[in-house]
């Protein structure tokens, strides 16, 4: 699997409504964008000033399907629609499950 990770910052004065709008939007995306397998959404709890206000992760079945993801006009509405208006600070990381490394105790 190929996995596309982010974390976005949004703007202090985004409403919950605005931030449902974002969820929504990326949690309806797979069964429209080819490859794309999984999302998952989750809001930061809030213990830390300064963190990220969502972690989005999308699982694809090839890297292929994440680049076909990019300029899918269901993904580019999410982003034009709620994500654009809202969004302060974005950092992504995609990756092959086959890279990931793993230590437990």
């Amino acid at each position: 699997m190929f996995n596309h990770v982010a974390h976005l910052t949004l703007q202090p004065e985004t409403t919950d409504e605005q931030v449902e709008a974002i969820v929504t939007g990326l949690l309806a995306l797979p069964g429209q964008v080819d490859g794309l397998a999984e999302a998952q959404v989750v809001r930061d709890a809030g213990l830390l000033e300064g963190n990220a206000t969502l972690r989005f992760h999308m699982r694809f079945t090839d890297q292929a399907a994440w680049e076909g993801y990019k300029t899918h006009p269901a993904h580019v509405a999410v982003i034009k629609d709620h994500i654009a208006p809202v969004i302060a600070a974005k950092a992504f990381v995609q990756y092959d499950d086959t890279a990931v490394r793993t230590a437990t105790a």
